[in-house]
């Protein structure tokens, strides 16, 4: 059986490891801190702060970076990427500090939710700078009707 190496060295470039982030988390006082994550990329690991909420890091070439805690998910995009990509939070384990601390792992997934109507960010979902958003159809209806 013969290979062609130009096809092979082709999908070995394309094929890389999903991302991950960890994120260290310290609550007390009824507020939570989260600046304390890494995000982990084919290139390196980098300090992220993954308070709830869309900012900018200091990993080369991510233009995205936003975190939403209530739905245990995240989404972040590079320059280079003509798609954001998305994180799910995968696990949560309790460790010793002097308040409430958690570690949280959040693994890679395929994005599968819907961008939010403009000022709806604030109830969870997050839209992108990189997506326009859409009132669903079926929500303009209903507001007709109420009126």
């Amino acid at each position: 059986m013969r290979f062609d190496i130009t096809a092979i060295i082709a999908s070995l470039a394309l094929t890389t490891a999903a991302d991950r982030m960890e994120v260290f988390t310290e609550c007390g006082g009824g507020t939570c801190d989260s600046r304390q994550g890494v995000l982990y990329t084919d290139f390196g690991s980098y300090k992220v702060n993954a308070n709830k909420g869309c900012r900018k890091t200091s990993v080369p070439g991510m233009t995205e970076f936003c975190v939403d805690w209530d739905k245990r998910r995240a989404h972040f995009k590079f320059s280079h990427q003509a798609t954001k990509r998305c994180l799910t939070q995968d696990s949560e384990s309790a460790y010793g500090c002097q308040s409430s601390c958690w570690k949280t792992t959040w693994r890679e997934i395929a994005c599968n939710w819907l961008v939010a109507p403009p000022g709806e960010e604030e109830e969870g979902e997050l839209a992108t700078v990189s997506e326009t958003a859409a009132v669903p159809a079926a929500s303009a209806d209903a507001d007709a009707v109420d009126n």
